[in-house]
């Protein structure tokens, strides 16, 4: 990892608390595997997702990357934030 790059925990957390704080109600329960899409996420808020990531971590998700696979979980999330990290 760079300097300044979160460790995948860290990662994670970021990510739970952007979504249970600006993307879903507080009754919708979100772990770091529920499944985004089935919880009501849209293409909106996957906007809005990526753009934290990129003010947050410094990071643009290339296109290809963008997808159901890689942003269905918070876990899938997390772990394509933890690869991007290592190869920049």
């Amino acid at each position: 990892m760079g300097d300044g790059d979160m460790a995948y925990d860290e990662v994670e957390d970021a990510l739970l608390a952007f979504l249970r704080n600006e993307i879903f109600d507080p009754g919708v329960e979100i772990r770091a595997d529920t499944h985004l899409i089935a919880a009501g996420l849209d293409s909106f808020s996957l906007l809005r997702i990526l753009v934290f990531i990129e003010k947050t971590f410094g990071l643009r998700i290339p296109e290809a990357e963008i997808n159901e696979d890689r942003m269905s979980t918070v876990k899938n999330m997390a772990g394509l934030i933890d690869e991007l990290q290592q190869n920049t």
